[in-house]
């Protein structure tokens, strides 16, 4: 007897199955724990963000912005992203059960974490100083800059976060990412209430910075020590660049590379007090903060699917990365478009209903931050799939074209035509940059499939 077809649930039929697919599902699973924790840290997040800018107003709060933007701008251009690493060499490790050469490769990250977060607090203690001036700060907010630099010394955290990725533990990672939010919103709403000024706010900042940071790095040892990889490890990393061929160059393409998005992703906000002044970055930041609702996301699907590409690959499973790459973006990308044009629609009337009425001026260039968020959400796989790929360099350079690209016309913008323009600039770039990724990546993905 010939068994009828079953239903093929309309429309959904095709998205059910693609979710079935075991890497792209355990990615959006992945995703989805990290979202969970990331909504309420979100809210955190707006909260503490609404209450330090009412209670600090548009200058003040700009000046914060400014401050903690600074540090982190320096941290992201002197941590190595060595988590990269330990995933691209560490997922062939475990897939060949080569346990010493995983712990090797660990003490080797870890030194780097160590080196850059010294490199890093000692940079930005010396630069303080000399572009306080350029940023309107006081004497005053430059020495309470420089001791929020002292941050930059428990960024340390690349390797913990690498190992947890490592080993499927995006349950620990979601859970760390709600210290920070948890604590700062506590903080700040004890400022709010006793009408605080800046300093208290700046040290609630700090302080949540670094219980986040430590809870991190406990959680990935603690993890390492569940895996049975501290006994015997050793102190020496002698041998591990032997060992693992062609890490400092990845290292180090890596390294630019995600540095290079860190800053950029920062950098728009110095410039804009620069340019502008205090105020504006106040408004420019909240502005930023509705769209980051999409980019948040994406940060996430990046996060979790670098590991499975590179086990796919690891496999010489290329069909497989096609498929996430494809499927993936267009999940992504649809969902963003969608939560766009609610973002659209009601950002406005939000913004003065949380921030005030003081930050409505924020509204415009807010919506033109999120067409270009949108944009880059669909090929939100293509920069993890060419670094899996071997190919960081690739990605480097079409990261710097945009950059290089970005900031005069962010400058020339800002000034022509106001707050504004910081939006122009960046969906002027987003359509060229997306463009490169999806051509490199492939001619890439051609080369791993041979003739």
């Amino acid at each position: 007897m010939t068994k009828s077809p079953r239903p093929s649930n309309g429309a959904l039929g095709p998205l059910r199955h693609w979710f079935q697919d075991g890497p792209l599902g355990k990615i959006f699973k992945n995703a989805g724990v990290l979202l969970s924790a990331r909504t309420l840290a979100g809210i955190c997040a707006f909260g503490y963000l609404a209450l330090s800018a009412r209670g600090l107003g548009p200058e003040l709060f700009g000046l914060l912005v400014l401050v903690q933007t600074f540090v982190q701008t320096v941290s992201g251009l002197a941590k190595f992203q060595s988590w990269q690493a330990l995933i691209h060499y560490g997922a062939a490790h475990l897939e060949a059960e080569r346990r010493s050469d995983l712990q090797g490769l660990i003490k080797f990250t870890v030194l780097l974490d160590l080196a850059s977060a010294l490199i890093g607090c000692l940079v930005a203690l010396v630069i303080v100083p000399l572009i306080g001036p350029a940023l309107e700060w006081s004497e005053r907010t430059q020495s309470l800059a420089q001791l929020y630099s002292l941050l930059i010394l428990v960024t340390i955290t690349a390797t913990p976060t690498g190992i947890l990725r490592l080993f499927d533990r995006f349950d620990l990672l979601a859970a760390q990412s709600l210290v920070m939010p948890a604590l700062r919103f506590a903080g700040v709403l004890v400022a709010f209430l006793l009408e605080a000024g800046f300093t208290a706010y700046l040290l609630v900042w700090f302080a949540s910075g670094v219980a986040q940071r430590l809870t991190l790095v406990a959680l990935g040892w603690r993890e390492l020590g569940r895996q049975d990889l501290i006994a015997g490890m050793g102190l020496s990393p002698r041998g591990v660049v032997a060992a693992h061929p062609g890490i400092w160059r990845f290292v180090w393409a890596t390294n630019l590379s995600s540095s290079l998005g860190q800053v950029m992703k920062r950098l728009d906000v110095l410039v804009v007090g620069w340019i502008l002044g205090p105020a504006a970055a106040g408004l420019y930041k909240i502005a930023l903060e509705f769209a980051n609702v999409l980019a948040a996301p994406v940060v996430l699907l990046r996060q979790t699917v670098y590991p499975e590409l590179a086990k796919l690959l690891a496999q010489g499973d290329t069909t497989g990365v096609r498929k996430v790459m494809g499927r993936g973006g267009l999940i992504a990308g649809s969902a963003a478009l969608a939560l766009a044009l609610v973002i659209a629609a009601i950002g406005h009337w939000v913004i003065g209903l949380t921030v005030g009425p003081a930050y409505e001026a924020a509204y415009l260039v807010m919506v033109l931050l999120v067409v270009a968020r949108t944009i880059s959400v669909f090929p939100f796989a293509l920069g993890p799939a060419l670094t899996a790929m071997g190919a960081p360099g690739m990605l480097l350079r079409i990261e710097l074209f945009a950059a290089l690209g970005f900031l005069p016309l962010l400058i020339l913008l800002l000034r022509w035509i106001g707050l504004e323009g910081a939006g122009i600039a960046a969906i002027v770039i987003a359509v060229p940059a997306a463009s490169a990724l999806v051509l490199a990546t492939l001619s890439r993905l051609k080369q791993k499939e041979g003739p």
